[in-house]
């Protein structure tokens, strides 16, 4: 049986448990961090320019195509992801820090505890840039704004039944990146909340 950490799975497991609906969105860090609460359709910044030392990304362009890149890895692992002692979870949780490491490691308990495995594939389109900038400690901060698509996907339980609500198969999220330490360009997951304003992947 698979373990789907992730804020994919942990949204499916959201939905599932109560609005498990993004249950799982909401253990792996969605829910760990502060939801906003704008209600309009969210609009990219400008790029802040840091002072002290050149940027690790020279432009949005640039930061916007690592982190796809970033989050195309992230959810590939976490989709085939095994038992949470295994080598390729802790391979996927390497891919995660803060609130997002901690939700993450939750949800794969959840999904152990309930006996829940995840099925296909999690996908995501429509990633903006929010804002990119460096941060007081020189590393690097890059917030975005994606459509996280779980209708080739699902969760269920040890009879094979669904476990989770697909009336939404597409949420809006913001997904925070950082790079773990001054001048490098590996970009770790910290955070995944909810868009809790309009939906704009409806």
């Amino acid at each position: 049986m698979r373990n789907p950490p992730r804020r994919r799975r942990v949204h499916r497991v959201v939905l599932a448990a109560g609005s498990l609906t993004l249950a799982v969105a909401t253990l792996s860090g969605c829910s760990a961090a502060p939801v906003p609460t704008e209600t309009a359709v969210p609009v990219p910044s400008e790029t802040a320019k840091p002072t002290d030392s050149p940027p690790v990304f020279a432009s949005n362009d640039e930061a916007l195509a690592a982190a796809k890149a970033a989050y195309t890895k992230y959810l590939s692992l976490g989709d085939s992801a095994g038992a949470t002692d295994s080598d390729s979870w802790k391979e996927y949780l390497a891919l995660t820090t803060g609130t997002e490491h901690d939700g993450a490691a939750q949800a794969g308990k959840l999904m152990k505890e309930k006996g829940w495995s995840f099925t296909g594939v999690t996908l995501f389109d429509s990633m903006t840039i929010q804002s990119s900038r460096a941060l007081p400690d020189s590393t690097w901060e890059i917030r975005t704004y994606l459509c996280l698509d779980l209708s080739a996907s699902d969760t269920v339980n040890e009879s094979g039944d669904s476990v989770v609500k697909h009336d939404e198969p597409r949420s809006p999220m913001i997904v925070v990146f950082v790079t773990p330490d001054k001048n490098s360009r590996q970009l770790l997951i910290s955070e995944s909340p909810i868009w809790s304003g309009s939906n704009f992947c409806s």
